[in-house]
């Protein structure tokens, strides 16, 4: 038999791929004691070089999937985080509003106890109030501060766990009576 490429020489193997005779210069020896022809190496040559570029076609579309997914993830991230920062400075300033109102609302004067007082009465508990002041400074009230209906000075009276003072005309005030003491330092009005 001779070889399908050189026709003036005898084949001495076949092409393990196409199964053509070949001659000892065109069988190129291939894996288990197998022969095969140019041709036939050639066209695995391109049909691997064709699977390789499929191969790194898919790797690179993959890895273009993956960087997708990941920027995309790094996105929504990015976006969740401003909009819980949002969400939290939202509920900080409900929160504070209230005390913005006050800041701008016109304060009332805190008054305690249950009886209306006239200004002269409450020239009276201005005035307790700053001998409260001097008791709580270990001194106590001379006879310039007076009682705004008598003009007359409050009485102080020492004992030996307490000083109170009271005022001298408590019935001016439409009251029993009208005292201060250095243990009890909040003005008491008793009708």
């Amino acid at each position: 038999m001779k070889c399908a490429y050189h026709p003036d020489k005898n084949a001495t193997a076949w092409c393990s791929q196409c199964k053509k005779p070949l001659c000892d210069q065109c069988a190129i020896p291939g894996g288990d004691r197998s022969s095969i022809c140019s041709r036939c190496v050639a066209l695995q040559a391109a049909q691997e070089a064709v699977e390789g570029i499929d191969t790194r076609r898919d790797k690179k579309e993959r890895k273009t999937r993956t960087h997708e997914a990941r920027r995309k993830w790094k996105s929504m991230l990015w976006m969740g985080s401003q909009w819980s920062v949002l969400v939290i400075c939202l509920c900080i300033m409900a929160f504070q509003i209230p005390n913005l109102i006050l800041v701008f609302k016109e304060k009332k004067p805190i008054r305690h106890g249950t009886y209306r007082t006239n200004d002269q009465t409450d020239q009276c508990i201005r005035n307790l109030w700053h001998i409260v002041k001097m008791l709580q400074e270990g001194k106590l009230p001379g006879k310039d501060i007076l009682c705004p209906a008598s003009n007359k000075p409050y009485v102080v009276m020492k004992t030996k766990e307490d000083v109170v003072v009271r005022s001298p005309n408590p019935e001016l005030y439409g009251f029993k009576e009208i005292r201060v003491s250095k243990k009890r330092p909040v003005p008491e009005l008793i009708k």
